[in-house]
C-alpha cells in the first residue's frame, strides 16, 4: 500500500489571531480541586467534558460525562498512563481528526451526533481539542454543563444558557473558514 496521502479534513472554523486572546480567557466558573466539581454540576441536564485530565478527574469522582473529548495527551502524565487510566472507564469511542486552531466538519458532526443520539460517548481527537468547547457550547441543549481543562489552573465550568450560546456563536461567526 505504501504511504497513501491522508484524506483532507474540511475546516469549518479557524481561530484568527485577533480572537486568540479573547478565547483564551475562561468564561465560566474556574475550579482547581476535583473535590469541588460535583457541587458545580448540580442541576445540569448533560455533562460535556473537554480535556484528558479533567475528564479523568470527573470519572474518578463518579461523574461520567455524556460526551468527553480527549486526545490521550497531557502535560501532567505520560501518554501510556493516560490511556491506561481511561481503560478503567470503558465506553464507546469515536476517533476524529482536528488540527490545532480549527474546528473540522468531522469534529462538529461527531459532537452533534452525540447530542442527537444521547449515550456516554468519548471522542478521541487526532490533533488538538483546544476549540472543541466552542462547538460543544454552540450545539449543546440549554441547561448542559460544558467543562474544559485549563492546563496548570484547573477546570472551567460553563452552564449553557442563551447568553453563553450567543457569545460563543458570535465568536464562531468571526471564525468561519
Amino acid at each position: 500500500m505504501g504511504n497513501m496521502p491522508s484524506a483532507s479534513v474540511k475546516i469549518i472554523f479557524k481561530v484568527r489571531e485577533q480572537l486568540r486572546n479573547e478565547l483564551a480567557s475562561p468564561v465560566g466558573l474556574v475550579l482547581t480541586s476535583p473535590s469541588d466539581f460535583k457541587d458545580a454540576l448540580v442541576g445540569s441536564t448533560l455533562l460535556i467534558c473537554i480535556g484528558d485530565v479533567v475528564t479523568l478527574d470527573l470519572l474518578d469522582i463518579g461523574c461520567v460525562p455524556d460526551i468527553s473529548i480527549i486526545d490521550y495527551k497531557t502535560k501532567r502524565m505520560p501518554i501510556a498512563e493516560v490511556k491506561a487510566r481511561f481503560k478503567n472507564y470503558p465506553q464507546e469511542e469515536i476517533s476524529v481528526r482536528n488540527p490545532a486552531g480549527v474546528i473540522t466538519q468531522e469534529l462538529w458532526d461527531t459532537i452533534l451526533n452525540g447530542f442527537e443520539k444521547p449515550r456516554k460517548l468519548r471522542i478521541v481527537v487526532d490533533g488538538e481539542e483546544d476549540l472543541a468547547s466552542l462547538a460543544c457550547i454552540s450545539l449543546a441543549p440549554l441547561g448542559s454543563m460544558v467543562v474544559y481543562g485549563i492546563p496548570g489552573k484547573g477546570a472551567s465550568f460553563n452552564r449553557v444558557d442563551a447568553g453563553l450560546k450567543r457569545l460563543v456563536n458570535d465568536a464562531l461567526d468571526k471564525m468561519r473558514a
